[in-house]
């Protein structure tokens, strides 16, 4: 009897456990978003791949610990390790992705100039030897 309360009990940690590291892989996603602009069917895309990973990580969790039977207190151990990361270490990484995002978003712009330059210039160039050439085309 008292292996059987173990398991339970080792599969709510599990759990737990499972719900922290699914809600800091989201963060993860969240942080990414903030450094690189994404397009709407893009975040649609993120967001449906992470919910699919979700499920199997899930199904599989159950399956390895509970031979696949649904139980309420392992939904309400993921439920809680949700809510528990994202009110105390989500609210600190969050906080620091946001005090780091200007300086990317400089360090970025300063690593592309050189690119943009580099990019106006051979337009220009290409653009220019197009011109003539066409001149020389219609003086013959």
């Amino acid at each position: 009897m008292a292996e059987l309360i173990y398991d339970e009990v080792e599969l709510f940690t599990v759990c737990l456990l499972l719900g922290m590291v699914l809600a800091f892989f989201y963060d993860g996603i969240r942080i990414l978003r903030l450094l690189f602009a994404h397009k709407d069917w893009v975040v649609d895309l993120e967001d449906l791949l992470f919910w699919l990973f979700t499920a199997w990580l899930v199904f599989r969790t159950l399956f390895v610990y509970n031979r696949g039977a649904l139980r309420g207190y392992a939904f309400f151990g993921m439920f809680l390790g949700v809510v528990g990361y994202a009110l105390t270490l989500s609210r600190f990484f969050l906080f620091l992705a946001g005090k780091f995002v200007p300086y990317w978003t400089k360090g970025k712009a300063f690593v592309r100039k050189p690119f943009i330059f580099l990019s106006v210039f051979i337009r220009k160039s290409l653009k220019n030897i197009a011109t003539q050439v066409k001149i020389a085309i219609k003086g013959r």
